[in-house]
């Protein structure tokens, strides 16, 4: 099972998850024409997508794809919030067969309708990811994953620093995402005896640093392969 980022910023997300033979769109949080020359797959080969909420940088072109006949999965808050009636809605904790790749919804912390993150397990190879973003803390508990990426946004002293930034929406960044600390405090409650890659989601061009989140997290832990996604 192999993770593509495509696009991991508040200008777009966009993540492709495939076993070879079925391909899943986490995110369409870029227009239609950019996904398509940034995709690794043709878009006609997309079996499914998931979307984790509404916002326009998470679900752009999520109507262009159902459109084109894509099975696009949310939660039922998420499918009124961007009033998308063709939407396949899902209810926390359940799970979706795509092909061999089994998906399963859990609740995240946003400031949003009804948002989601989700897990995907591959059934041949039984290998096992955790995929949030855009959530400022989480309690799931998946067994036996093999990979995980996971919203890594701002450390707080570097947002602190930002005196343009006004006081009002610092603090709904620190409401509705997540804190270096606390994605490694979560990380840190996991097995992660499987675990061979980490992947670091959605990091704040202002608040975040990339050589020092690297750091911090190969320092956390050691023998796990850790990847910043780019914008």
């Amino acid at each position: 099972m192999t993770f593509y980022p495509l696009a991991s910023s508040s200008k777009g997300n966009a993540y492709i998850v495939s076993d070879g033979d079925t391909n899943i769109l986490l995110e369409a949080g870029l227009t239609a024409k950019e996904l398509r020359r940034r995709s690794p797959v043709p878009i006609s080969s997309i079996d499914a997508c998931f979307i984790t909420h509404e916002h326009m940088d998470h679900a752009k072109c999520a109507r262009s794809l159902c459109d084109k006949g894509v099975p696009v999965y949310m939660s039922e808050g998420t499918a009124i919030a961007l009033e998308l009636e063709d939407a396949n809605v899902m209810e926390s904790r359940e799970t979706v067969n795509v092909g061999a790749l089994r998906v399963m919804a859990f609740d995240t912390y946003h400031n949003t309708a009804q948002p989601f993150g989700y897990a995907i397990e591959d059934t041949h190879s039984r290998e096992r990811m955790l995929f949030a973003v855009d959530t400022v803390n989480l309690n799931v508990r998946i067994p036996g994953l093999t990979e995980i990426a996971l919203e890594c946004n701002y450390a707080d002293d570097l947002l602190g620093r930002l005196t343009k930034l006004p006081d009002k929406v610092k603090e709904r960044i620190r409401r509705s995402h997540m804190e270096i600390d606390t994605a490694v405090q979560y990380l840190h409650k996991l097995d992660l005896s499987r675990v061979q890659i980490i992947w670091l989601l959605h990091m704040s061009s202002a608040s975040g640093d990339a050589g020092r989140f690297l750091d911090r997290f190969e320092h956390e832990f050691p023998g796990i392969e850790i990847r910043i996604c780019k914008e």
